[in-house]
């Protein structure tokens, strides 16, 4: 009962940031990919042992304030672990600081928080190896401008995280602990 008002809380502020999004339509939006996830994926992908996965972890992100951005994070990781089907779910709401632009734009200090769901095999108890659980981060990074609205965003969060009791052979890929980050993203 706690998480589900926890599910809804968030969902309620990804759904205002959208909405104060439509109503201050100077500011600019940022839609990006993440692809440190993407490569942890690939690597944790071995056919010697079945393993696969697919980690995806999208950003929209709205400048709000001159110097402060709000905006919501979507990791989506699924995977297979010999002939056990693996799920990695987060949605979080983050919030931006530029002191450097008031652009939205170079360095960049942050924080998030959300939720995280595991299921191991369609099942999401903690027996087989699932949770459902909050996450948070502190982040700091640079928002470097390549040409027209791309960009490119190295980064470094720190992760807190619930994480499975059961181990996967060492195939987790869920975020925990120190964290790169190299986004690939438009403005407009």
């Amino acid at each position: 009962m706690f998480f589900k008002k926890i599910f809804i809380m968030l969902l309620l502020l990804c759904v205002s940031t959208m909405i104060f999004a439509e109503e201050n339509a100077e500011s600019a939006n940022a839609l990006s990919l993440d692809l440190f996830p993407l490569l942890k994926g690939f690597i944790a992908t071995d056919s010697d042992s079945n393993t696969n996965f697919v980690c995806l972890a999208v950003s929209y992100e709205r400048l709000v304030a001159s110097h402060y951005s709000i905006g919501v994070n979507l990791d989506l990781f699924p995977g297979k672990v010999y002939d056990v089907e693996y799920m990695y779910f987060g949605l979080n709401a983050f919030a931006r600081f530029y002191p450097m632009s008031a652009n939205g734009e170079k360095f960049f200090l942050g924080a998030s928080v959300g939720i995280n769901r595991q299921t191991v095999d369609g099942k999401a108890a903690a027996e087989h190896g699932g949770f459902f659980g909050l996450t948070t981060s502190l982040c700091a990074g640079y928002k470097a401008l390549i040409v027209g609205g791309l960009y490119i965003e190295p980064s470094m969060s720190y992760v807190l995280s619930k994480i499975g009791e059961v181990n996967m052979s060492g195939a987790s890929v869920i975020p925990l602990g120190w964290q790169g980050g190299l986004r690939l993203g438009y403005s407009f």
